[in-house]
């Protein structure tokens, strides 16, 4: 076929205006997302948004590797929910959570994917998924150990409510062979009507104010809240009469969950002891769905 000048010039103002159209929807759906590495196009950022990773902190300046919630944002950010402490030249910092920014997802040739992020007090990390079911924690130190390593938490999530839950028996011929290990929730109930918690000891439950002479009617219930994989709940110290705030972090599995606490009240392993009295040492405590 053969055009003339005046056919050609027409055609290819028709390409640039098509060519120019192109660039206005870009640059148009970029601006609406924000150029946002977890609203991109991509099939592994759209799987990341939203997920929860669940598994352990390095024990580095613990008791035991305490339970760790991981969650990747919609904004380029992910948020560390786990008990923090840091050191920063003598000033003693507590956190409950560290919120990080991410600057760049990489496929590997090995089929993982590098995802590198920038946290307060833990600084550079970088975090390797593999088959988008476990996750590990590695900081640009190379002299330190892994932060953390975890594995993925279930879409549609696992409840609670309804459930009864305690820690394992303590086998052995020890002082506490037979007793309930991380006696607090030991047994802690789930209640299916409302969201609070309730225990027992022994068998019988525990009143809302037990004295000898004058036992409360009803059972003790403390309000719990549970938020994806992460539980905020008490523990119960029967010793005194104690209420004490604990964290815990659901397995993917639903019927185990990390636990720890704060308190200095709660019974708990910690490496100065010579005998296990409430689990293992140096463990992470679990409890399971009974």
């Amino acid at each position: 076929m053969i055009f003339n000048n005046k056919t050609t010039i027409q055609m290819n103002r028709k390409m640039l205006l098509v060519v120019f159209a192109g660039i206005a929807i870009s640059f148009s759906a970029c601006k609406k997302n924000g150029n946002s590495l977890l609203t991109s196009p991509t099939n592994y950022a759209d799987f990341l948004k939203n997920t929860e990773w669940v598994g352990v902190l390095d024990r580095s300046g613990y008791h035991y590797p305490p339970p760790c919630c991981l969650r990747f944002n919609a904004d380029n950010t992910i948020t560390v929910y786990a008990p923090f402490w840091f050191n920063n030249g003598g000033v003693f910092v507590v956190a409950d959570s560290l919120k990080g920014k991410i600057n760049s997802i990489d496929s590997l040739p090995d089929t993982r994917t590098s995802i590198k992020v920038t946290f307060p007090h833990i600084n550079d990390q970088t975090i390797y998924i593999t088959d988008r079911k476990k996750l590990i924690g590695i900081s640009a130190d190379p002299n330190k150990p892994p932060t953390f390593q975890l594995e993925i938490f279930p879409v549609n999530g696992v409840s609670v409510k309804g459930t009864t839950w305690s820690g394992p028996l303590i086998s052995g011929s020890g002082p506490s062979s037979g007793s309930y290990a991380y006696p607090d929730l030991s047994t802690i109930s789930f209640l299916a009507n409302k969201n609070v918690t309730s225990y027992s000891r022994n068998g019988q439950p525990i009143p809302a104010q037990p004295t000898p002479q004058f036992p409360a009617p009803g059972a003790l219930e403390v309000a719990y809240q549970q938020k994806g994989a992460m539980v905020f709940m008490s523990g119960y110290k029967e010793n005194g009469i104690i209420i004490m705030d604990y964290f815990g972090v659901l397995l993917p599995s639903g019927d185990k969950m990390m636990v720890h606490s704060g308190s200095h009240e709660a019974r708990l392993p910690n490496y100065l002891q010579t005998i296990a009295w409430y689990g293992p040492i140096g463990v992470t405590p679990i409890i399971i769905k009974k």
